[in-house]
């Protein structure tokens, strides 16, 4: 009882899509566009529930049934085989996806988007190959064009609502953690840019407004403010993104309007390019904004080292210092300013290293350093440091080396400990 609500939900959802996806048939070839329910289920399945398939699965079935009964010249068996067609390419695709990656996929890795178009190839190819058998052994004589027309609205669907389905499935509001106002601000700008860009480029007659073969060179251009978009608001806002602008697009390309309205080589020509473009869009954010997160979570990493490093020396009293003998910068770890009563930023080269070093030990620590700098680390420095209020605390120093794959000196660290004042 507790799945029945979820079930319908699923169920009301499809049949929404089909709905929205009927508006988007294109009449010469009588045939889908864009097939957007075949991502509904694939993305439940691989992010909300990936531990209940029977959820997004039985909710598919009816609303596949219900969306087949509704079309005209179908009947209950229609309807059944189509419900089982959707039910069998889903749990294909989802299989294929979560066998890739670990579930729930929300397209936050090159790992999880490399698995999410495995899983909507797999799904497209599936769903095709089980709709061309059916017409086949129904009598029908179109398999193959069955098998294209398929495979191609499913994939794209998929590469349409999947992924809106997958990142923003697990969005809870918070008071802090998610984008800062700048980052908000320039993505709003970005998907404003992106939405008109298409609008422009896709209302109206293109060649009579830019001239010739313009119009299809123009339609990169969106493509570069869909980059701006997942660079600042990520997976959620690429996929919100390139569903709407999919929506634009494809609705004015079946109305002949757009670059793609003229290209017309063959039956249906235009509805494939459009179809193309989209899907690439689509995946190109996706692709943006998922090595956009791997960086992220990269710099989360450092500076949570960073920030263990930092607490375990400074509870230890030490110090910590990366010296690059070549170019002769000098970046110091640790409370400088308790220990040493100097701020890192005033220790940026050995030179202001060693003019904090009590004059008296000044000269064997500079030599002791150049030997370091012609690989000879020798044993563990102590001298003397002069703070700022004139006092003198005494520091140990032992280096490390660390060198290129061909043996070069390529940087030399080291820890400091902490003594006495004297």
């Amino acid at each position: 009882m507790s799945n029945l609500v979820p079930i319908i939900a699923v169920a009301v959802a499809y049949l929404a899509l089909a709905g929205v996806s009927t508006s988007l048939a294109y009449a010469p070839t009588d045939a889908w566009t864009v097939w957007l329910a075949s991502g509904l289920t694939l993305g439940l399945i691989v992010a909300q529930f990936h531990h209940r398939w029977m959820v997004p699965l039985a909710g598919a079935a009816i609303g596949a049934a219900v969306f087949a009964l509704i079309l005209p010249g179908s009947g209950v068996t229609d309807a059944a085989g189509y419900a089982a067609i959707e039910v069998i390419a889903a749990a294909a695709g989802a299989f294929a996806a979560m066998w890739l990656a670990a579930p729930p996929l929300r397209l936050e890795s090159l790992r999880e988007l490399g698995a999410f178009i495995v899983g909507t190839f797999a799904q497209a190819v599936v769903g095709a190959a089980l709709a061309a058998a059916w017409n086949l052994a129904s009598g029908g004589q179109e398999g193959i064009r069955t098998f294209n027309v398929w495979a191609i609205a499913a994939f794209v669907g998929a590469v349409l609502v999947a992924p809106l389905v997958m990142t923003w499935s697990g969005f809870r509001p918070k008071r802090s953690g998610g984008l800062t106002m700048p980052q908000f601000a320039a993505g709003t700008v970005g998907c404003l840019l992106f939405l008109g860009s298409l609008y422009v480029l896709f209302s109206g007659d293109t060649q009579q407004r830019f001239g010739g073969s313009v119009g299809i060179g123009l339609t990169y251009v969106p493509v570069l403010f869909m980059s701006i978009v997942a660079l600042t608001w990520g997976a959620r806002g690429a996929s919100l993104a390139a569903f709407l602008g999919a929506l634009i697009a494809l609705f004015n390309t079946i109305r002949d309007s757009g670059p793609f309205a003229a290209v017309d080589a063959f039956v249906g020509e235009a509805e494939l390019e459009v179809q193309v473009y989209v899907a690439i869009v689509a995946l190109t954010g996706l692709l943006i904004a998922a090595l956009a997160a791997r960086e992220h979570k990269a710099l989360l990493t450092a500076r949570d080292w960073r920030t263990r490093f930092e607490g375990a020396i400074d509870a230890h009293r030490m110090l910590a210092y990366e010296w690059d003998p070549v170019g002769g910068s000098f970046a110091v770890t640790g409370d400088t300013a308790a220990h040493l009563g100097v701020p890192a930023a005033k220790l940026a080269t050995l030179a202001d290293w060693l003019s904090h070093v009590s004059p008296s030990e000044r000269d064997a620590t500079a030599t002791a350093f150049g030997m370091r700098a012609d690989g000879a680390l020798g044993p563990a420095l102590t001298y003397r440091m002069m703070r700022s209020d004139g006092t003198a605390i005494t520091l140990t120093d032992e280096a490390q080396a660390i060198r290129d794959h061909d043996g070069t000196l390529y940087r030399v660290t080291g820890i400091v400990r902490i003594g006495d004042r004297g």
